[in-house]
């Protein structure tokens, strides 16, 4: 008996799903119909049989649909079908332009991309406006998404960081209340150009600045339109827990929900506090906030090596504080708090993974402890080094986290997932840029690792964490369930075989697993094969004004 159970799956694994396509007829029941699937419907609930019937970009029918005509059909020879994902993080708004295929994203099953992390394609001031922010808008950005398609969707936050560049630039100091005014405006405008909500990054320049006062002004701005607020915290580390206070008083006093961006904690000597946070954030929806969590399911951080300078450093923005490290009193201040840094996280704690001036590229995929002996130095002068020949802020990956803490955020029933990135393009695949493995295998890794391997959840957890419960936190109501009525977002992979393959060494590997992806009723990935299908859309938040 066990041997023939053993037969089996391995039979199921190794079929692939068989798709067929008939000629169009316009008296077929479905335009596209999945059939012998076991349908994880993204409730949480198990899994049952049936069949998907699709007409144009909404589900019409779940169930015995033997009898029913369609003009494609795909055989998922019992896999799963599920909604697809949504990724509370994504950084592929900008590729999505130019690469739409966003294959990265893809074959993760990421069917609904939520971007604008503190900063969004639009809106600028005019004179802020280049080949790359192009858009004096948000609206701007998302009809033209809209013209040219991608494989997924986008739903976009308008980023704090906007208005205050816009209004103040990069000074640290508080808003004036005409300031205020033109900031809420901006916002106001963003909500009805179809952003969902309001989101902030407080570890970067200017959001840094940025008072509480200023940023609940702006979030009730948001909270009109039905938005909700997103944020990377002001520290995932010492001070998290005023850092939680803060987003905890944002959405209390700014009235609108709140979600925790890729929740984490470290460096070491903070390890094993991710309970006590995970309790600080149980209590607070006890009392009745609405708030949670999303996670990456890694124990390490990709982010600008800048992020290592103090926050008076920065000031101005990443030239200014080039600037100072030609000033010595500056500069020896900046050296301590870099010795200071490195000797919270220690060895093989920070990875340059990409540096933008050419006679540096020897120092990429380095720890920063073999650049300095490299060059004959400090770690604190290394680091000054890399800075002061770059124009750009030099790339990084943290190895700051504890991976118990990591599984004990991501077990919780409130907790969902986004990738905090991009989906690598064409070029950067072919330079070998060393990424951070969350771009290719967040989702898959999920589902195979942390549900399958590990058992940390059941399957239809996983599902429901990455479908149901994301869109919700989104505000988007018409993803992310199975059900007639929702719009035809759509996966079917192969749980025995699902995994990721990217690792920090070598990332580029797209996951495995995930056979056939809809979006809006059209297959943008058949047989593990794209198809070069570009149905995506912008989805807008529920203040949007058509122009």
């Amino acid at each position: 008996m066990k041997a023939s159970c053993l037969a089996l799956l391995l039979a199921i694994t190794l079929v692939r799903c068989s798709t067929t396509t008939a000629a169009k007829d316009d008296n077929a029941m479905f335009d596209l119909k999945i059939t012998n699937g076991r349908v994880l419907d993204g409730t949480g609930s198990p899994w049952f049989r049936a069949d998907v019937g699709i007409r144009g970009d909404e589900i019409v029918a779940i169930g015995d649909l033997s009898a029913s005509s369609a003009t494609q059909t795909i055989d998922a020879q019992n896999r799963i079908v599920s909604p697809g994902f949504v990724d509370l993080l994504s950084w592929a708004q900008y590729n999505a332009l130019t690469e739409p295929a966003l294959e990265a994203h893809v074959r993760q099953g990421i069917t609904t991309a939520i971007a604008g992390e503190g900063y969004s394609p639009g809106p600028r001031r005019p004179d802020q406006l280049n080949e790359t922010e192009r858009w004096p808008r948000l609206g701007d950005y998302l009809d033209e998404l809209d013209r040219k398609g991608a494989a997924i969707n986008f739903a976009l936050l308008v980023g704090s960081a906007n208005p205050r560049e816009m209004v103040i630039g990069n000074a640290d100091r508080d808003a004036t209340a005409d300031e205020m005014r033109q900031m809420e405006a901006i916002v106001n405008q963003a909500m009805r150009d179809g952003a969902i909500g309001l989101s902030t990054s407080l570890v970067y320049v200017p959001a840094m600045y940025q008072s509480t006062e200023e940023l609940i002004a702006l979030a009730r701005v948001a909270a009109k339109y039905d938005g909700m607020y997103f944020s990377h915290i002001r520290s995932e580390g010492d001070q998290i827990d005023s850092a939680l206070d803060e987003a905890f008083r944002i959405g209390r006093e700014g009235g609108l929900p709140v979600n925790i961006w890729h929740l984490k904690i470290g460096p070491r000597v903070n390890w094993g506090k991710m309970p006590g946070i995970i309790a600080r954030i149980a209590a607070q929806r006890e009392q009745g906030l609405d708030v949670s969590a999303n996670v990456y399911p890694y124990a390490a951080s990709g982010t600008a090596l800048s992020t290592l300078a103090p926050d008076w450093a920065m000031e101005g923005g990443y030239g200014d504080f080039r600037r100072r490290l030609a000033n010595p009193e500056d500069r020896a201040r900046i050296a301590e708090a870099f010795r200071t840094q490195f000797a919270r996280r220690g060895e093989r704690g920070v990875y340059i993974s990409q540096i933008f001036h050419a006679p540096h590229k020897q120092y990429e995929k380095k720890y920063i402890e073999e650049v300095a002996r490299m060059m004959n130095t400090t770690v604190d002068e290394a680091l000054i080094a890399l800075f002061a020949e770059s124009a750009l802020s030099p790339r990084v990956i943290y190895f700051l986290m504890n991976e118990d803490d990591v599984r004990y955020a991501l077990k919780q029933p409130w907790v969902s997932v986004g990738s905090d990135a991009d989906s690598p393009n064409a070029k950067v695949r072919a330079e070998g840029v060393a990424v951070h493995p969350r771009a290719y295998g967040s989702f898959p890794r999920v589902l195979g690792r942390y549900s399958r391997d590990e058992q940390l959840f059941p399957l239809e957890e996983a599902v429901r964490k990455m479908t149901s419960q994301a869109a919700l936190r989104a505000h988007i109501y018409d993803r992310g369930v199975l059900r007639p009525g929702m719009k035809a977002d759509v996966l079917v992979f192969d749980p025995a075989a699902v995994r990721d393959l990217s690792t920090f060494e070598d990332p580029h590997h797209f996951s495995e697993g995930i056979t056939d992806v809809v979006v809006n009723g059209v297959a943008v990935l058949r047989d593990a094969q794209l198809t070069g299908q570009v149905p995506g859309r912008s989805i807008r938040g529920r203040g949007y004004e058509k122009r």
